[in-house]
């Protein structure tokens, strides 16, 4: 499976000063899709986080099927094979957005929960064989420090004076099973938000022997309600020509860059996400222009039309919201989401 690095990570609780501030069952799912989407330069440099070729990974697990030969890429595949043994994950979530942390001014401590999926999830046997286990081993922390005395300082100031912490709260609400054959389904989205980024569906085979698929279902329309009013999002519904670009909106414009290798086709081929957008701008480094949804609101029902799906699949469904942690004085004070 590609992206190991994010596999590894099915589920991500953080706290702070013991109160749960993020907790998503799914963080494996939409991360891998995330980086998808990322310029094709950048996962080329993402080998130490296990976004490889298929023969590299191979070398890596020591499948007997890898090519050893040296042709084409073959040299290239052995070189990463031998420099990249090790596998990175990347832990700081929320803190990496904000520059150093000083850990040891604060009476709220921030602590990371990983829990690791099952071997079926992240493992193909080789003909013949069962996945039965794996084992991590040799694990490490990296971070780095600042040494210089007058930059520490001001470091520690920010949180003793206080300081909140802007971050996107993802929750995976819930995955229900699409039925082959069926050409309607009716969904909602039920949570209470401060300011709800966008809603994001996410399609898997019951069967996963590739990490970086995701299905398109056939859709063909989308009808939103918010607050009682139908189609909010789009006038005429949500169509198939707009999939693509409102998924390139929250995934691919963040710093005006995106991965050109994600064009249409294989959006629509093994790519796609179902990307209801409610921010009132697509920059995604203004905080809090998403939708309001508290109180008595009666949430946000989906209405989905779909050609005839051929086999069943699994609809995972995303809320993605503003996030913002208030520390005071050392201590936590409040969180918003």
């Amino acid at each position: 499976m590609n992206n190991l690095g994010k596999l590894v990570c099915e589920r991500l609780m953080i706290r702070v000063g013991g109160e749960i501030v993020y907790d998503n069952n799914g963080e494996s799912l939409i991360e891998v899709y995330k980086d998808l989407w990322k310029m094709s330069t950048k996962r080329a440099n993402m080998i130490e986080y296990w976004i490889m070729n298929e023969n590299t990974r191979k070398l890596l697990s020591k499948d007997d099927t890898a090519d050893q030969t040296g042709k084409t890429d073959g040299d290239y595949d052995l070189v990463m094979a031998k420099v990249y043994k090790e596998q990175k994950m990347k832990l700081g979530k929320i803190l990496n957005d904000h520059g150093p942390y000083a850990p040891y001014n604060m009476k709220s401590g921030f602590e990371y929960t990983i829990t690791l999926p099952k071997a079926d999830k992240i493992m193909v046997a080789q003909a013949n064989e069962k996945v039965e286990g794996y084992t991590l081993k040799n694990i490490h922390l990296e971070y780095e420090t600042i040494e210089n005395e007058e930059l520490a300082k001001r470091v520690n100031e920010g949180y003793e004076t206080g300081r909140s912490l802007s971050y996107e709260h993802t929750t995976l609400l819930k995955t229900t099973v699409w039925l082959k054959n069926a050409t309607r389904f009716n969904e909602t989205i039920d949570v209470p938000r401060v300011s709800m980024m966008a809603v994001v569906l996410l399609f898997r085979k019951r069967t996963i022997t590739d990490s970086e698929e995701y299905v398109f279902p056939s859709i063909e329309k989308v009808k939103v309600t918010i607050e009682g009013k139908s189609n909010a999002v789009y006038s005429q519904g949500l169509t198939t020509e707009d999939f693509y670009d409102e998924a390139k909106r929250l995934f691919g414009i963040a710093n005006n860059t995106c991965n050109d290798d994600i064009n249409v086709r294989k959006f629509y081929k093994d790519k796609f996400a179902l990307v209801i957008d409610l921010r009132a701008v697509d920059d995604n480094h203004i905080v809090g222009s998403g939708k309001k949804l508290l109180g008595d609101n009666p949430g946000i029902p989906l209405e989905i039309e779909t050609d005839t799906i051929t086999e069943d699949i699994l609809c995972n469904i995303f809320v993605l919201s503003d996030g913002l942690i208030n520390i005071s004085e050392k201590p936590l004070q409040g969180i918003s989401y």
